[in-house]
């Protein structure tokens, strides 16, 4: 008897894992001509679904789904894939392009000018676009590493110090050197929020959870950098004394000692919550063609631009028109293409880089104070999705931008009890910040004017810091599917080393 029943608990147990495994679904989308389609659709019912990667690849969950709904997997320009929950397994699907002709449709439509296209998506910014009292549940996701291109921190003089001390000083200041030059260690930061929009100008953000994966020992932000080069003053000077910092035409009046818990101050802001709502929102405002200081103006001031009607294409049974543009006048910064609705004369997607020898915010003090930052290389796709409102809102976010920068600072510590023990060395950086910010928009709904304004937030983000990838990390979560130089993340420790 008692076997009867061990049999039963573990035909149950079979069953609940089998029931499990099944509720999360991966796949990859690919077209007939056997390439991966990014930022595919892959839904469930109306309302819940998730997109496709860069590579195509994707993750769903199908908790408390029922195997009769239906399952569509769309893209513009390709054919709608649908069938039921029960067929939806994990494998690889396939999109057929859909075939059309700009003088076939012209033939059975009055052609529009690309100029009078142009007009009407001007005319109905505000009739497509809303993002007053709205609540967005977000999936942020943020990748940054640094490409070095020189370094250079050498002890130039110093009095009071013995050979030896200098030696370690600078053996130690040669291993940040290569580090910076040699290192291509990648940080991930993904948080799933509620960002609470005002109007274009306020928002809130409730954090649910975060997370981060970045190896410290191989951290080349500009904040561990700074961190890095404290530890090394840090190691070598004595910490019992006080010093007072001078750089360049500068100086630090207030005597400071170098201790640990002023580096985990200052580290501590990079975790603040206000910086995390600034980047989401920032990404959603200046995507937002209605928003009239939008970054993103290829769609509000068309006298700056040139546009090209290039061809038509479908999403789903909706004509879309497909329109290149590129600046005309010298203040544009942008090309690429817009994807236009012939129904709503809403831009649906538009895919953006800089034009030739454009850049973004820049500051050159080189000369002056030794300082040089650049904004290079931007380049985005905004994708917007209607809603039952029949407003568009954004459904997926991705911008990546380069940013140079070159920092040549002499800095001297002058012992206060005894000025004539100094130290004075250069620092000297140069290199490229690679970052890529995602924002998917996982649901909205509306909110009042007192949800916001009683909402109060928090100041600082705690994240969960996992040594490796796992997989299950946002297991209960509709999120984007990683890359895979992200599920290859892996702090090493002494041990593998």
């Amino acid at each position: 008897m008692k076997f009867k029943y061990l049999l039963f608990f573990i035909s149950i147990s079979a069953f609940y894992n089998q029931t499990t495994q099944a509720q999360t679904i991966s796949g990859t989308i690919t077209s007939n001509t056997k390439e991966t389609v990014p930022f595919a659709t892959i839904q469930i019912g109306n309302e819940y679904g998730v997109i496709s990667n860069e590579e195509g690849n994707f993750s769903i969950d199908t908790k408390g789904f029922k195997e009769t709904d239906s399952v569509t997997i769309s893209c513009l320009g390709y054919e709608k894939n649908a069938f039921l929950l029960k067929d939806f397994t994990s494998k690889e699907y396939v999109l057929s392009e859909k075939i059309n002709e700009l003088s076939e449709v012209f033939l059975n439509h009055t052609a529009l000018s690309v100029d009078s296209i142009m007009y009407y998506v001007k005319r109905n910014v505000k009739n497509n676009y809303r993002l007053d009292l709205t609540e967005f549940k977000i999936f942020s996701r943020k990748t940054d590493y640094i490409i070095g291109d020189n370094a250079d921190f050498e002890i130039k003089k110093s009095t009071g110090f013995k050979r030896k001390q200098l030696q370690a000083f600078n053996d130690d200041f040669d291993k940040l050197e290569t580090s910076l030059v040699n290192n291509k260690s990648k940080q991930y930061t993904d948080f799933v929020g509620a960002l609470k929009v005002l109007n274009n100008e306020k928002a809130k953000l409730e954090v649910e959870k975060a997370i981060t994966l970045r190896d410290e020992k191989n951290n080349q932000s500009m904040e561990s950098l700074a961190e890095r080069g404290q530890e090394i003053v840090m190691k070598h000077l004595d910490k019992d004394k006080m010093y007072t910092v001078k750089s360049g035409f500068f100086k630090v009046t207030d005597s400071a000692t170098l201790n640990k818990e002023e580096i985990k101050k200052r580290q501590d802001t990079v975790n603040t919550l206000r910086h995390a709502k600034n980047e989401s929102f920032n990404l959603i405002s200046n995507s937002n063609f209605a928003n009239p200081d939008a970054s993103l103006d290829f769609v509000k001031n068309t006298n700056k631009y040139k546009y090209t009607l290039k061809d038509v294409t479908f999403l789903d049974s909706e004509m879309v028109y497909i329109i290149d543009f590129k600046p005309k006048r010298s203040s544009a910064l942008y090309t690429g293409t817009m994807y236009v609705s012939n129904e709503s004369f809403a831009v649906i997607r538009a895919d953006y880089t800089f034009y030739e020898n454009r850049v973004g915010d820049k500051l050159n003090l080189r000369l002056l104070f030794g300082i040089k930052y650049i904004e290079k290389n931007q380049k985005g796709i905004v994708v917007y999705k209607k809603a039952t409102d029949n407003y568009y809102y954004p459904s997926y976010i991705n911008k990546q931008i380069d940013r140079y920068f070159y920092v040549n600072r002499p800095i001297k510590f002058i012992e206060n009890d005894n000025s004539r023990n100094k130290v004075a060395f250069n620092f000297k950086i140069e290199g490229t910040f690679k970052g890529k910010s995602e924002l998917l928009i996982l649901s909205k709904k509306e909110i009042q004017a007192n949800d916001y304004n009683s909402f109060t937030e928090k100041t600082k983000i705690d994240f969960e810091n996992p040594k490796t990838y796992d997989a299950n990390i946002w297991a209960d979560y509709n999120v984007l599917e990683p890359l895979n130089d992200m599920k290859n993340f892996k702090v090493e420790t002494e041990e593998s080393n």
